[in-house]
């Protein structure tokens, strides 16, 4: 079993292109990605599936993807929980931490400031781009040690290995 990390998919989502310059073909980029999940890994999503047509996406995307999935919800994943729970994932959340390799890992979709519980906290919402660099500046005290954003553009549109990932910050 492995686990999976992907992030800021953005499906349907014209602008990212430019705001984190991805190529035309970063969709199929990220689908493509999907390939290598196995029906007894776990994948965790850290937020912003898509941008409209949510049900679409959903069917086409999602749900094809045979494994048990988290979604850890972002700025533009607004539907319902129950919404969510009925369109393919297992298990909705604002945040969830858990133990692996003796680290607690948290994972949420922007940076949470430390708490002193976890060890690594892995989220998205950044991307490549300075777009939402702002953000940061205003809560940098969110950007301290353990904070580590997995942002699709920086790995060639493919998932994240949650044990890689893990190794890499240790």
């Amino acid at each position: 079993m492995r686990w999976w990390i992907t992030t800021d998919t953005h499906f349907n989502h014209e602008a990212i292109k430019k705001y984190c310059d991805r190529p035309d073909d970063c969709e199929k980029r990220i689908l493509k990605g999907f390939e290598v999940i196995k029906s007894q890994d776990i994948l965790i999503h850290l937020g912003d599936i898509c941008i409209g047509n949510d049900a679409e996406v959903h069917e086409r995307h999602i749900n094809p993807i045979k494994c048990r999935k988290i979604l850890v919800r972002g700025n533009h994943d607004r539907k319902s929980t129950t919404w969510y729970l009925t369109h393919g994932w297992d298990f909705v959340c604002e945040k969830f931490s858990l133990k692996r390799c003796d680290k607690q890992i948290l994972f949420s979709h922007w940076p949470l400031v430390w708490d002193g519980y976890y060890d690594i906290n892995f989220h998205g919402h950044f991307h490549n781009a300075n777009h939402r660099r702002y953000e940061a500046e205003r809560k940098e005290d969110m950007l301290s040690s353990g904070q580590r954003l997995l942002a699709l553009e920086y790995n060639h549109y493919q998932l994240f290995n949650l044990d890689t990932q893990i190794h890499k910050n240790l």
